[in-house]
């Protein structure tokens, strides 16, 4: 993120949040074989992807969203999706770790805790009458 975009994110509203581990196809894609377009195809739809260099090219992940794939292509890896990285730092967030997300009807940012204290502010305390 920018100095600019950094200094815009108090403007949001913010919401704590875990996120879960998700299922993800596997794929292989061989290192001479990285223009694959059904591969393109998944990750456009997807909108995320990691990859992972092994011998011979690289093991792909891309979250599962329920829409059929090629079993012949991918296979479905329960969990696999098992961290998000920090919008504004990158830093490796663990599924469940607790974070901070925009609410919904906003550009979907990340935050970790340490980039949320630093550049939102601390979490504001419930109002004591949602406590009880």
């Amino acid at each position: 993120m920018t100095d600019q975009e950094l200094a815009e994110l108090r403007k949001y509203p913010w919401m704590e949040s875990r996120i879960p581990a998700r299922d993800a196809l596997s794929a292989f894609v061989p290192a001479a074989n990285t223009q694959d377009p059904v591969i393109e195809q998944i990750q456009e739809r997807s909108g995320a992807s990691r990859w992972y260099p092994v011998d011979g090219g690289h093991r792909l992940l891309i979250p599962f969203d329920g829409e059929p794939y090629d079993s012949t292509r991918s296979t479905l890896e329960p969990d696999a999706w098992d961290h998000e990285h920090c919008d504004a730092c990158g830093e490796h967030i663990e599924a469940m770790t607790l974070c901070h997300v925009t609410e919904p009807d906003q550009p979907y940012i990340l935050l970790c805790a340490t980039c949320y204290a630093t550049y939102v502010g601390p979490a504001k305390p419930k109002p004591w009458w949602k406590v009880w």
